[in-house]
């Protein structure tokens, strides 16, 4: 499970001049998740250290919807889950999601949690490892 609750500070600078009328900011067609390895946290202005392309490791597509009752709170609403591993990958510790599934721009970030006592965890991911999150683990609440 993971909880991201910080936006990076692309997107609060696009939030905040969309909302003041100053430029525009367009909806993403769709989103990428992201894993980032415990080398290096993100922060609001910089990515984590993501996952080698290239070792059965890409960013996959993520689909939300507001959680029941919520106006402030997304969750994905399908499983996503990564290729077996044809290397080790490391230590994954972060999930990013982005504009784009190689580059683009980074829109929110968090630490992958523990569902139970919500405190951070992380996993060790080796080769022939499949990493997944089921339906409704990945929530994102409003900044």
């Amino acid at each position: 499970m993971a909880f991201l609750g910080t936006a990076t500070d692309y997107l609060r600078a696009a939030v905040l001049q969309h909302t003041l009328g100053i430029a525009p900011y367009t909806m993403p067609p769709q989103v990428f998740i992201g894993l980032c390895t415990a080398v290096t946290s993100p922060t609001p202005s910089v990515p984590g250290t993501e996952v080698v392309a290239g070792v059965g490791y890409v960013r996959r597509q993520g689909i939300f919807a507001l959680a029941s009752g919520r106006s402030d709170l997304a969750a994905n609403t399908v499983t996503i889950e990564w290729s077996p591993a044809t290397l080790d990958w490391g230590t994954v510790a972060w999930i990013e999601i982005w504009d784009a599934n190689a580059a683009g721009n980074r829109l929110f970030w968090g630490p992958l949690t523990d569902p139970v006592t919500g405190l951070q965890i992380t996993r060790v991911v080796e080769r022939g490892d499949v990493l997944r999150m089921e339906a409704g683990t990945l929530m994102v609440q409003a900044i």
